[in-house]
């Protein structure tokens, strides 16, 4: 499998966005180490260039998002990244059914998620009672992969509570949802 890993380790409050370069090196490692190519697109580095994250996008048959949620949304190097990089005539074009015109060829994708909340606050309170399922909150991401005919979604990996709780389980749950959602080459 040809696999992109768009990566948006970022800082804010207490958070470093270490926790998501580490995930995105786990991942790394464990695709490779299963015989998968892997490519890589760090949205939070200034140094990206256009024309290279499109030809990534349409080398990949899976795209992995690696980010966290912020302000129930991505962060914004992720939304900058999309825009630049999402391209009329190249990654999408305009049909008489809107959402149909994808272009890419990657036919999966899945998106590992850090954020503050804890999994048991989705649908509860009056912030989260329309959000039971984290992908409630992740429906900006998931929509544009829709649109962009990128239809199969790989179950999603969501690490919370990750400012003030603890860390300790998330390497071996992840590790776990690789191997449970990735086989060898």
């Amino acid at each position: 499998m040809k696999i992109l890993l768009v990566t948006a380790g970022y800082s804010i409050f207490d958070a470093k966005g270490q926790l998501n370069s580490f995930l995105a090196y786990l991942t790394e490692k464990n695709l490779s180490e299963k015989g998968h190519k892997i490519k890589i697109s760090d949205v939070t580095k200034d140094t990206w260039n256009v024309d290279r994250e499109v030809a990534k996008l349409l080398w990949a048959d899976t795209i992995i998002y690696i980010t966290p949620i912020m302000w129930f949304n991505m962060p914004a190097p992720m939304v900058k990244w999309l825009g630049k990089v999402l391209l009329y005539e190249k990654t999408f074009v305009i049909t008489e059914e809107y959402g149909e015109g994808g272009q890419l060829p990657a036919d999966k994708f899945m998106i590992v998620t850090t954020s503050n909340m804890k999994s048991s606050d989705l649908g509860k309170g009056f912030v989260l009672k329309n959000a039971p399922h984290i992908d409630d909150i992740l429906q900006p991401l998931i929509m544009t992969n829709t649109y962009l005919s990128i239809r199969d979604q790989i179950p999603t990996f969501h690490a919370g509570n990750v400012i003030a709780g603890d860390t300790s389980w998330i390497e071996a749950a992840y590790l776990e949802h690789l191997n449970t959602h990735f086989s060898r080459s």
